[in-house]
């Protein structure tokens, strides 16, 4: 079996020559190799695959799952601390991440309280997903807009949680609060506002569902809105 694997690889670098050249190859191996030692510095371990550009922080607090891997400028953080002096907030945050989770590129994900991501979820490019905002801007307290954002406390609380075989395509944002069922589709653009059922497609901004998965049928039958 190692034999073979070894084999195969020996025939994909001599094609990766042929096609690309000598250069663009090095090129493509050193960009590996400076992945697989950020990953293993950052993370600890082989099995993690992340951009070596990525910015990481607070990993004390995240649980991640075996054959994590994430394109080009991952942003993701846990947020134990914000702000100085007297009103300097503290925070235990906890990211957890299932196995078998890929993210493509520029995902950002922020964490002061808790997100779940489950088993087998795969993200497109640039997503947002976070379980606080800068400032409150509901109720009978809300913060001024005179406050500078960057001033304004953050928010806690709220979870994010995005169930197994969750699908999310590029340019979405998962705000806090909600719960993204399992097998469910997230749209391109999609902002979800809300929790979503299990095995549901939804789109637009705040999402809606426009799909549910039929079991006995085994067809994605259209939601009607009235």
């Amino acid at each position: 079996m190692q034999q073979g694997k070894w084999a195969h690889r020996v025939v994909l670098l001599k094609e990766r020559l042929q096609n690309q050249g000598i250069f663009c190859t090095l090129s493509f191996y050193w960009q590996r190799i400076r992945n697989m030692l950020f990953s293993r510095c950052v993370f600890g371990r082989g099995d993690i695959h992340v951009h070596h550009d990525a910015h990481v922080g607070g990993v004390e607090h995240m649980q991640i799952g075996q054959h994590f891997s994430a394109g080009r400028g991952l942003w993701m953080e846990t947020i134990s601390s914000y702000g100085e002096g007297e009103h300097a907030q503290h925070f235990t945050p906890h990211l957890i991440i299932g196995d078998n989770v890929s993210l493509s590129e520029y995902v950002h994900i922020g964490c002061v309280n808790r997100i779940e991501i489950g088993n087998n979820v795969l993200m497109g490019s640039k997503i947002y997903i976070t379980d606080h905002n800068h400032g409150v801007y509901r109720g009978s307290q809300p913060d001024s807009p005179d406050m500078l954002p960057a001033k304004r406390p953050l928010t806690t609380g709220e979870t994010v949680i995005i169930e197994d075989n969750v699908w999310i395509g590029e340019f979405a944002t998962v705000l806090p609060g909600v719960t993204i069922g399992y097998g469910s589709i997230i749209g391109s653009h999609t902002t979800v506002t809300h929790d979503i059922p299990p095995k549901s497609i939804a789109v637009g901004s705040p999402a809606r569902v426009v799909k549910q998965w039929d079991d006995e049928k085994k067809i994605w039958v259209p939601v009607s809105h009235h």
